[in-house]
C-alpha cells in the first residue's frame, strides 16, 4: 500500500471552439516546473512542443494514430481536465526501496469534426524527470491500429545515442546521421539537458521504434513488417510515448518515470519472487577445474555448480539450451530430461554433437533430481525452453510440470513472432509463469523493457542489449559504458557480466567466441553497474575461487537495493554507480578503451559514521587486451565528505564495499 497519496483533480476546463476547430494552446507544467508540455491544434492537427530547465527540446511536432477507419476532417477541442499525485509505493524489488510517484496530468479532449465524431484523448503526463503521452480511444467494438502519427522534432542537430538489438550501440552521432531504428534514443541537447526517448507499458499492441521524417525529427512507428499496431477492443489505451530529462546523463538512470507509467503489482503474493545471481552452464562448458574436471551440459557439471553456489549464498543456477534435448528439435520434449550426452566437435563451429550415455551409467540426466538437490542446498534452478518446445508441447503442462518439479524460472529464447502477436504472447508467457511462480527471462530479441517489472515482479530481466559474448562476439568498453545509458534505461539487462578468466577463453570454451574485452575488476563492476533482478554468473566456479577477494564483491550483491544513485557519467566513456543496501554501500566504476581517473564524492554517506572501505582497483599493468587479469585489494578509513580517486585502466574498472566500521 502506498504510503502516502495525495491525489488532486482540477476543474474541467471546457474550451470553446469556434467553426474553424482553433482553440487556445495549452501549457502542462511538472511539479517543480522543471519541464512543460505545449499543446495546440494547427488546422485541426494536434501539435505538441517540450521545455526542459530553460531549454526547448522538441519543436511543435505533431500528435495523433492513424486508424483502420480514417479520421475525417481533423479534430477540434471538447474540453480539458487535470489531475495531480504525489504518492509513494514499495517495489518488489528494483534500484529503490521507495519510490515517488509525483507527476500532473492534463487529458485533452478531441473530437472528429466529420463523419462519425468519434472520441480522441491526449493523456499528457508531466514528471520532473520526463514527460509522457498517450491516446485514448472511446467507442465500442474493434479498431485496427494502422499507424502511430506521434512525432518528435528535435530543435538541432544533437549528438545522438541509441539502443540497436545484439550489436554495438549507435553512436556518437548526429540526429541528421542518424540510421538506427530503435529506441531508447538518447540526446544531447545542451551541456545541461539530456533526453532519451522510449516507451513504457507495453501491453497490447506493437512496440515502436524510431522513423526518421526529417533531418532531426522522427516519427514513434510500430515495430512490425506493415508497421501496423495490431488490433485492440474499444475503449482502449495504447503505450505511453516517453521523453525522459536530466540536467546529466545520471539522471536519466536514476528516475522512476518509467515504473510510474505501470499498473502496480497485480500478484496477490509475490513472496516467492527472490531477485539473485546465478551460475550459469552456457559460457563455462569447457572451463577446467584444479582437479582436471572439465565442465560440460551435464549433472556433475550442475552438482559442482550448485555446490559452489550453496557456499557462497548465490541464489540461482540456469540450465541452458539442450537440457531436454536438441533446442530445435520438435521432437525434444521440455518435460523430459534428454537421455544422450551433447558435446561440440569444432569449438570454432555451434554446431553440436550427440552420443548415447554410458550403459549403466549412474550419472544420466534427471532435471527434476537435479532441482531437488539445489533444494537441499538453497539453490533454485531457471530452466530454459523456448519457441519450438511451446509451439509443439501443451504449454500451460509444461509450466505445471516445472512448478511440480520445483523449479524457479524460465529462461525464454528465440521468440519468431513480431508485432502485436510478440507483445501479446510474451504478456501471456509472463502471466502463466506468475501462475506458477515462475521467474521469467527472455533472450534473442524480446519485447523492450517498459517499466512492465512493476506490474509483474516475475518478470525480472530480458537480454535487450548485446550480451557477453553473445551472437558469436564480444563487446567493447565503450559499448557498455553506452548501453548503460541508452537501454538500460528502458529497464533490468540480462548481459551476462563477471568472468574472472580472461586469458584464452575463446580457445577452451565451446561457447566464447571472441577474446573478452575487459579487466577482471571491470568484470565485477559490470555486474553491479547493469541493472537486473538475475544476473548470470558465467564463468566456473574454480575461476571465482582463484580470484576469491575479488569475487567477494559479487556474491555479496543482493541484486535489489534501497537507494540508487549515479556518482559519474558521460555517455560511452565512463560511468560511476552507488547503490546501497541497509547502511552498505556497493560502488562500481568502468570506463571505455582510454582508461580514466574519476573523482567518488562520498558525501553522501551518514554524518558523524566511521567506515570502513574495501577496494578492487586495476593495478598500474592493468589493460583490456594485454594484462587482463592483474588487480589488487587494499582496505581505508571513510567519513562523510571524503573523496576517492579510482584511476581505471584502459577498459579497467573500479569496485568498493563501503560499511559502518565494526
Amino acid at each position: 500500500m502506498p504510503k502516502h497519496v495525495i491525489v488532486l483533480f482540477g476543474a474541467s476546463i471546457w474550451l470553446a471552439f469556434s467553426n474553424t476547430g482553433f482553440a487556445k494552446p495549452i501549457t502542462l507544467e511538472s511539479p517543480e516546473k522543471k519541464a512543460s508540455v505545449l499543446l495546440s491544434l494547427a488546422k485541426g492537427q494536434p501539435q505538441w512542443e517540450l521545455d526542459y530547465n530553460g531549454h526547448k527540446v522538441l519543436k511543435s511536432s505533431r500528435l495523433g494514430l492513424l486508424l483502420g477507419e480514417a479520421w475525417q476532417g481533423g479534430f477540434e477541442v471538447l474540453g480539458a481536465e487535470t489531475a495531480s499525485a504525489d504518492s509513494i509505493w514499495k517495489p518488489v524489488w528494483g534500484r529503490c526501496s521507495e519510490v515517488r510517484d509525483h507527476y500532473n496530468e492534463l487529458t485533452w479532449k478531441l473530437l472528429e469534426k466529420q463523419g462519425a465524431k468519434r472520441r480522441l484523448d491526449i493523456v499528457v503526463r508531466a514528471y520532473d524527470a520526463g514527460v509522457a503521452i498517450r491516446y485514448r480511444l472511446h467507442g465500442e467494438g474493434n479498431v485496427q491500429l494502422e499507424a502511430d502519427e506521434t512525432r518528435f522534432a528535435f530543435t538541432g542537430d544533437y549528438t545522438c545515442w541509441s539502443a540497436n538489438g545484439e550489436r554495438p550501440n549507435i553512436g556518437p552521432v548526429k540526429l541528421s546521421e542518424y540510421k538506427g531504428s530503435q529506441f531508447p534514443l538518447t540526446v544531447r541537447v545542451a551541456d545541461d539537458c539530456y533526453a532519451s526517448v522510449l516507451e513504457a507499458a507495453i501491453f497490447d499492441h506493437a512496440f515502436s521504434q524510431p522513423k526518421r521524417i526529417g533531418p532531426t525529427e522522427f516519427q514513434f512507428a510500430f515495430h512490425n513488417k506493415n508497421e501496423k499496431g495490431g488490433e485492440l477492443a474499444l475503449p482502449a489505451e495504447t503505450s505511453w510515448r516517453v521523453v525522459l530529462l536530466g540536467q546529466t546523463p545520471g539522471d536519466l538512470l536514476t528516475g522512476n518515470v518509467m515504473l510510474n507509467l505501470n499498473p502496480p503489482n497485480v500478484l496477490k503474493d509475490s513472496s516467492w519472487v527472490k531477485p539473485g545471481l546465478a551460475m550459469w552452464d552456457w559460457r563455462a562448458w569447457g572451463g577446467k577445474g584444479d582437479d582436471g574436471f572439465v565442465y560440460n551440459l551435464d549433472m556433475a557439471s550442475w552438482r559442482r555448480m550448485i555446490d559452489f553456489a550453496s557456499k557462497h549464498g548465490i541464489e540461482y543456477l540456469v540450465l541452458d539450451a539442450n537440457w531436454y534435448g536438441h533446442e530445435f528439435d520438435a521432437k525434444s520434449d521440455p518435460m523430459t530430461s534428454r537421455d544422450y550426452i551433447v558435446y561440440q566437435p569444432n569449438p570454432n563451429s555451434p554446431k553440436m554433437g550427440t552420443k548415447p550415455a554410458p550403459e549403466n551409467g549412474d550419472d544420466s540426466i534427471d532435471v527434476p533430481a537435479l532441482i531437488q538437490y539445489g533444494k537441499a542446498h538453497n539453490v533454485g534452478v531457471i530452466l530454459y525452453i523456448n519457441d519450438v518446445a511451446r509451439n509443439n508441447y501443451d504449454f500451460d503442462k509444461t509450466l505445471a510440470t516445472y512448478h511440480e518439479w520445483g523449479a524457479a524460472g524460465i529462461k525464454y529464447g528465440f521468440m519468431k513472432r513480431n508485432g502485436q502477436d510478440k507483445v501479446l504472447t510474451t504478456r501471456e508467457i509472463v502471466r502463466q509463469c506468475a501462475e506458477n511462480q515462475l521467474l521469467c527471462d527472455f533472450h534473442d530479441g524480446p519485447v523492450p523493457p517498459s517499466g512492465d517489472e512493476r506490474t509483474y515482479p516475475n518478470y525480472v530481466t530480458r537480454e535487450f542489449c548485446h550480451a557477453q559474448a553473445d551472437a558469436r562476439s564480444s563487446f567493447t568498453p565503450e559499448t557498455f559504458c553506452t548501453t548503460v545509458f541508452c537501454n538500460m534505461l528502458a529497464g533490468p539487462l540480462d548481459m551476462c557480466n563477471g568472468f574472472m578468466t580472461l586469458t584464452d577463453l575463446e580457445k577452451e570454451r565451446p561457447k566464447v567466441f571472441r577474446p573478452i574485452n575487459s579487466t577482471v575488476v571491470a568484470e565485477a563492476a559490470r555486474v553491479l553497474i547493469t541493472f537486473s533482478g538475475l544476473a548470470y554468473l558465467p564463468d566456473t566456479p574454480e575461476s571465482y575461487e582463484s580470484k576469491a577477494d575479488l569475487f567477494e564483491f559479487i556474491a555479496r550483491l543482493p541484486m535489489t537495493w534501497d537507494e540508487t544513485r549515479i556518482l559519474n557519467g558521460e555517455i560511452g566513456q565512463h560511468i560511476t554507480t552507488a547503490r546501497r543496501s541497509g547502511r552498505t554501500w556497493y560502488i562500481a566504476s568502468c570506463c571505455d578503451e582510454t582508461g580514466a581517473e574519476l573523482l567518488i564524492d562520498l558525501n553522501f554517506l551518514e554524518e558523524g559514521t566511521a567506515y570502513t572501505a574495501t577496494l578492487f582497483e586495476d593495478t598500474e599493468k592493468t589493460h583490456f587486451k594485454t594484462n587482463k587479469e592483474s588487480y589488487r585489494v587494499r582496505n581505508i578509513s571513510l567519513k562523510k565528505g571524503d573523496r576517492i580517486t579510482a584511476r581505471l585502466a584502459p577498459g579497467g574498472g573500479h569496485c568498493m564495499i563501503v560499511e559502518i566500521e565494526k
